[in-house]
């Protein structure tokens, strides 16, 4: 991934996972509003819409947990790949120069 201002410049692997943390924080912000809200239709009376809704709100929010925590994963392992390809290709350079000689 390429930096939002500078697009010569790629993003860092803290970076990536700086943004996956907050949203994960976020996330965990509306699975509390959630459970507040099921805990207040609950003392309402409305035992099975207190029920539907707070374990639909946990299945929402946990495939969106999931989701953004392997792209995270997947983010870091391309990062990781194209750190060990420019290695590569900078020592294969070398050894063709050196041959040049």
């Amino acid at each position: 991934m390429r930096d939002i201002f500078d697009q010569d410049k790629s993003l860092s692997l803290g970076v990536i996972r700086q943004a996956a943390g907050i949203f994960n924080l976020l996330l965990a912000a509306l699975v509390l509003l959630a459970v507040l809200r099921g805990l207040g239709r609950l003392f309402t009376g409305h035992f099975i819409g207190a029920f539907v809704e707070t374990l639909g709100a946990f299945a929402a929010l946990g495939f969106l947990f999931l989701v953004v925590r392997l792209l995270t994963e997947l983010l870091a392992a391309l990062h990781r790949l194209n750190d060990r390809l420019t290695i590569l290709g900078d020592d294969l350079r070398s050894i063709r120069n050196a041959e040049e000689d």
